[in-house]
């Protein structure tokens, strides 16, 4: 009797669970979906959109009580908390009001508090609410970017829950689209087809709608593999994220993403579920199907695997699935071949007219060569082309590869084989004996920090085929690094410790191409480790950067670039040199402090702060304090960017007003008052102390929007006839102000 009793609570449950009301009466479109990837956090609910009007009506998905009250610039703006008999809570954001009574509690509490703001929390079953029962309306408070509904639904812990997947569903038989897969060295001897770095390769879709690798995929040594994909719905043009997405090798589960279960305090985790440098560098959205140990975990990696993939020699069946919240599916398979990648040797054999060809053949393997691709490059190292052949010919195991001399004057070549295995070959490079050189060319030095380690990129340019040799310079030695020609103009280094550069102080690079050529690169990085703070100085001297113990989620280098060209601010100039924080395409834990020096010319001016590069939106404020006596400016950012000191003594603008000055209106038709501003650089906050609005002398307690930069009050009662003032005044981020005042007339 007691498990039938048991077994009834439960049914009972699952029913319930299924039967919430929808949240408003605007539809089941959704705009974005649960567990979307957005800046250093994951999206917690699904946003339901409204149209391009506010108002639409909000319900109570089930009965229970009203627990939370909140009204901000920020976030959710105006938003409501209910919790359920099951101890769930609803989450109902970006409202433009409440139903009368909440709103009397709203209004009651902010005149209390002399302020918009507010977060106020009610006792239990203080405000009961029915499931069903009309309470707001739909809108667009808060970091908005239209009119919409941002909608949750939380377990007992108050973390958010999939609502698609707890009794919210919507209608959707579409499956996912697969896109591409990015596959990462993770160490040292790692080669993903012949390459030191990462490699992207999209998926072949087949006329049944499966998807496949278009060919063998080569790796040796361990790495990991990220995943692009896009969920949409039938009818529409969002992309949504998907529901679950499972790595298969070999038959067997080696990781797993659920998006079933969110937690607010692991929300900055985003970056490591997210391919973080794919995404920094603009190659796309990858999700991650590998976890590194010195990483904490989201609550999106339910199973203890790490996805590292550290296959033994030969073939192994990949198979990655991805299904949404409605159970639609799709997947791609392919092979993956463990070797060591070959090496090949070139030998040109003969020209006849406009024909070149080339003895293509594997160093010291004996598999024959199955096929070879060809690229060509600019004298400056640019990729021009792939080039087809005009023939190939099998000759010895090798391949007999010939060209049009027409499509390749002036160009090397780059020629990567694959021998019938299923082997890459280690790229291999061919240049024209008239090839161009100038002597009076400096090679480019680059420093990258990957999964693997530090990695040195020198590219020689216009040097002709000049080939470089790396130095590592210390106090104590000097420290050889081997380099691998990975294009005709570039050499790349093995994947080298973090450690190994603790105390360089500079990078030796030598270029032997008939005349010797040293060039020394001050480079002077500091090691910072979890659990300690490090410094580092740019080479001027002008700017820093600190770590704390909470930095990074394990040891990284970092370093200061001095950036050449920059993208000029709005309005002004550059107070100070730009300087690129390093290495930018790494995930922070926590912040890091910067300091700039300001000369003497700086000094004298007033407004000035600094700022980091945002590609959205330009030039950004920092907030920054002044200390006068030493002549620098700090602050703290949570990513590294590409900082510089500007000026800002541009006062704010007020663009528009309703009602507008000298306007006459009717009674009815005045229910808002509004004003639009905007500013150039450094911005507006957010708070209420950058801004004021007041009627006939009165101050408001206006809300503000900071996406469409729009203050507004809604009216409680109607505006007597007659002469009416209201004015609006606004402060930017650097303090210059803007005041305007609006006479108008109500008839």
């Amino acid at each position: 009797m007691n498990r039938f009793i048991i077994f009834s609570t439960l049914l009972l449950g699952v029913i319930t669970a299924q039967s919430y009301t929808w949240p408003t009466d605007a539809g089941k479109s959704l705009k974005s979906n649960y567990g979307e990837f957005r800046h250093r956090h994951f999206h917690m609910g699904i946003d339901i959109k409204t149209g391009e009007k506010e108002g639409a009506s909000v319900f109570a998905v089930e009965g229970g009580y009203v627990s939370r009250m909140v009204a901000n610039f920020k976030g959710y703006g105006q938003a409501l908390y209910i919790i359920h008999p099951d101890g769930k809570t609803s989450v109902y954001a970006h409202l433009s009001q409440f139903n009368p009574k909440l709103e009397r509690f709203l209004k009651y509490y902010q005149n209390m508090n002399e302020s918009y703001l507010l977060n106020h929390y009610f006792e239990p079953n203080e405000i009961k609410v029915n499931e069903g029962e009309l309470i707001g309306y739909t809108g667009n408070t808060g970091y908005s970017f239209g009119p919409h509904l941002h909608f949750e639904i939380r377990n007992e812990n108050e973390q958010p829950l999939n609502p698609q997947t707890n009794g919210f569903t919507i209608d959707d038989r579409q499956s996912p689209k697969l896109n591409e897969l990015a596959i990462i060295p993770l160490a040292k001897n790692s080669r993903v087809n012949g390459s030191l770095l990462p490699v992207q390769i999209p998926f072949f879709r087949n006329s049944d709608g499966s998807y496949e690798l278009a060919d063998t995929l080569n790796i040796f040594g361990p790495v990991g593999l990220a995943f692009r994909t896009k969920d949409k719905r039938q009818g529409f043009s969002e992309t949504y994220q998907l529901k679950t997405i499972e790595l298969i090798i070999d038959g067997k589960r080696e990781y797993k993403l659920d998006f079933e279960v969110l937690d607010y305090s692991l929300n900055d985790h985003v970056q490591l579920v997210r391919n973080h440098g794919l995404h920094r560098l603009n190659l796309g959205s990858f999700h991650n199907l590998f976890h590194l140990k010195e990483n904490p975990k989201s609550t999106v990696q339910p199973d203890n695997l790490s996805g590292i993939l550290k296959l033994p020699p030969g073939y192994h069946k990949l198979i990655i699935k991805s299904t949404d919240a409605n159970g639609n599916s799709a997947e791609v398979s392919g092979w993956i071949f463990t070797h060591p990648p070959i090496d090949l040797v070139i030998q040109e054999t003969q020209q006849n007219g406009n024909e070149i060809t080339f003895s293509v053949q594997s160093k010291s393997i004996s598999i024959p060569l199955k096929n070879i691709t060809c690229y060509s490059f600019s004298p400056s190292g640019f990729a021009d082309k792939k080039i087809d052949p005009l023939r190939i010919d099998n000759n010895d195991g090798g391949l007999m590869v010939t060209l049009d001399m027409r499509r390749i004057q002036d160009r090397s070549l780059q020629f990567i084989a694959k021998n019938r295995m299923g082997t890459f070959s280690k790229p291999l490079h061919w240049h024209p004996q008239n090839i161009a050189v100038d002597y009076n060319a400096k090679p480019d030095i680059k420093v990258n920090q990957t999964a693997a380690g530090i990695i040195v990129q020198i590219e020689t340019g216009n040097m002709g085929t000049a080939k470089p040799t790396l130095i590592l310079d210390t106090p104590q030695k000097l420290t050889n690094v081997v380099l691998e020609q990975i294009q005709p103009y570039t050499y790349i280094s093995e994947a080298l410790e973090v450690a190994l550069f603790k105390d360089v102080t500079s990078l030796n690079v030598s270029i032997n191409n008939g005349t010797n050529y040293t060039y020394k690169y001050a480079f002077k990085p500091a090691l910072a480790k979890s659990g300690e703070q490090a410094v580092v100085v740019s080479e001027d001297e002008m700017c820093s950067l600190q770590s704390l113990k909470t930095t990074f989620y394990d040891q990284s280098l970092i370093w200061i670039d001095a950036v050449e060209n920059s993208v000029t601010p709005s309005h002004g100039k550059f107070l100070s040199n730009v300087y690129q924080l390093q290495p930018f395409d790494i995930p922070l834990q926590d912040t890091v402090r910067i300091g700039i020096r300001y000369d003497e010319n700086a000094a004298k001016l007033e407004k000035t702060s600094l700022y980091y590069y945002d590609q959205d939106d330009g030039w950004t404020y920092i907030q920054s304090k002044d200390s006068k006596k030493r002549q620098v400016l700090t602050g703290s950012l949570k990513s590294l960017e590409a900082v510089c000191i500007l000026q800002d003594n541009i006062p704010p603008v007020i663009k528009s007003t309703f009602p507008a000055h000298g306007g006459h209106y009717y009674t009815e038709d005045v229910h808002q008052l509004q004003a639009n501003v905007d500013d150039l650089l450094s911005g507006i906050a957010p708070e209420e102390t950058s801004m004021t609005m007041t009627l006939n002398g009165k101050r408001l307690l206006y809300a503000f929007q900071p996406v469409s930069q729009t203050i507004s009050y809604n009216l409680l009662d109607r505006l007597t006839l007659g002469n009416h003032t209201m004015t609006v005044s606004v402060n930017d981020r650097a303090g210059n102000s803007a005041s305007s005042r609006i006479d108008f007339v109500i008839k």
